[in-house]
């Protein structure tokens, strides 16, 4: 039996804005908890309200920008920020935008484009990532190398804590942080901290130009050997990825292979320079089928294809493996993996994020996550790396058979969890306990 006051809710943001059939929920929801109603806040003062509503009566609480993870929810509130999607103002002198959570991160991404301008973080997943999800998730993308991660394009915000209370942090300054920095803080942390409902996001002017050059090869070591190459010699663009000839039909349909994606963003002179350059280097190292792309729409679909890819993989978490280690050491990793994995070419998904020393598999249906796992992370080790996210930690410490290192991890983080929301009724889905 849920504790929701639904006649409350329908108080505070009107009828219209609360949903309570299980028909009508399903659009707003993912996962296998059951929430006892959808609920659409259009301001900061409804959020508090809510939230105060939740903690008073004990209730859990999950926020998603327009889809909601249920784990943990069963008989809570989930809590869609898609009415939230203004875009406050637009600071063009200043480099930059103060924003509502709800707004789409893809929509963001045209409207700073409009006006010459460029938000470098990559959308976690294309049509339903939200600039509130952007920083709640907080993930490094395959530009980070040039443009630095997620966390540094936010300056501040406001939020509303587990209690309800509502708090203000940052300004439009760079340097706007002494002593502790809590506005990086909560980036990453997935809502555990409290809600996003407002952010000071910085900008970028947009490059002058983009181009994009592609080069099939048949094998990932071939590939990233030119990786290889490209980082000795001090040709480093702005992003350098590879995808296994499963992945390449999903994210450039008719390509065969394995596929490089070299990405250049800057200035256009030197732009075709460059990208002269990179392709001299990738027919040199093996490729076929090179290809400089200058043409906008062209250049667009090749890397809307390599964001829907990773947008898909971004949608199984639990089917998919990623490890970190020290981009030179890529290629010996590489023939390592293969020999731990049996092959990776027609692995069901592998993708390496060069300049990051980035590796994601996505695990062929079946696997043991966690044993696999733990063979991994023995090996990313040995090259300075490991598994990436609390589950590295955890297997790092087992490696070490230092149970109070990670314990002392896990109190940390759950410390902090706890100093902020007591109870525990904010986004329980998230675990801390990889």
């Amino acid at each position: 039996m849920s504790n929701v006051n639904i006649s409350n809710l329908k108080g505070i943001v009107g009828d219209a804005n609360v949903v309570d059939t299980s028909s009508e929920m399903a659009k707003f929801l993912k996962g296998q908890g059951q929430p006892a109603v959808v609920v659409l806040p259009g301001n900061t003062s409804e959020v508090s309200e809510i939230v105060k509503l939740a903690n008073e009566q004990n209730v859990k609480l999950a926020v998603g920008g327009t889809v909601v993870d249920t784990e943990g929810l069963t008989g809570g509130i989930a809590m869609v920020m898609s009415r939230m999607n203004k875009m406050i103002e637009l600071d063009h002198a200043n480099l930059v935008a103060v924003v509502e959570p709800g707004l789409l991160h893809k929509d963001f991404l045209l409207n700073v484009a409009e006006v010459g301008l460029n938000f470098p973080p990559e959308p976690y997943e294309v049509e339903t990532s939200s600039i509130g999800g952007c920083f709640a998730i907080g993930d490094a993308d395959s530009k980070s190398f040039e443009y630095g991660p997620t966390r540094t394009f936010l300056l501040g915000f406001e939020m509303v804590l587990p209690t309800g209370e509502i708090m203000e942090i940052g300004n439009k300054c760079i340097k706007n942080v002494a002593g502790y920095d809590f506005i990086h803080l909560t980036v990453g942390g997935q809502g555990t901290f409290g809600i996003f409902t407002k952010l000071i996001v910085k900008l970028l002017p947009a490059p002058e130009a983009k181009l994009a050059v592609l080069g099939t090869f048949s094998s990932l070591r071939k590939a990233n050997d030119v990786f290889h190459t490209l980082i000795q010699q001090n040709v480093l663009p702005t992003r350098m990825n590879l995808l296994n000839a499963a992945l390449v039909p999903k994210a450039i349909p008719g390509t065969e292979g394995q596929l490089v994606l070299i990405d250049l963003q800057g200035y256009k002179a030197s732009g075709t320079n460059f990208a002269q350059k990179v392709a001299s280097l990738l027919s040199v190292g093996g490729a076929t089928n090179v290809k400089i792309i200058e043409d906008e729409a062209e250049y667009n679909q090749v890397i809307d294809g390599w964001l829907n890819v990773r947008s898909e993989l971004n949608a199984k978490p639990d089917s998919v493996l990623e490890f970190t280690i020290g981009a030179m050491k890529m290629p010996q990793a590489l023939a390592q993996l293969e020999v731990l994995l049996g092959g990776l070419e027609n692995y069901p998904g592998v993708v390496v994020e060069g300049l990051l020393g980035h590796v994601l598999l996505a695990l062929p249906e079946g696997t043991n996550k966690r044993a696999l796992a733990v063979d991994v992370n023995k090996l990313a080790m040995s090259f300075g790396g490991n598994v990436r996210g609390l589950l590295g930690n955890n297997l790092k410490s087992e490696v070490y058979n230092d149970a109070e290192m990670w314990n002392q991890t896990i109190g940390l983080i759950q410390g902090l969890r706890q100093k902020f929301d007591p109870k525990g009724i904010l986004n329980p889905g998230v675990s801390l306990q990889a």
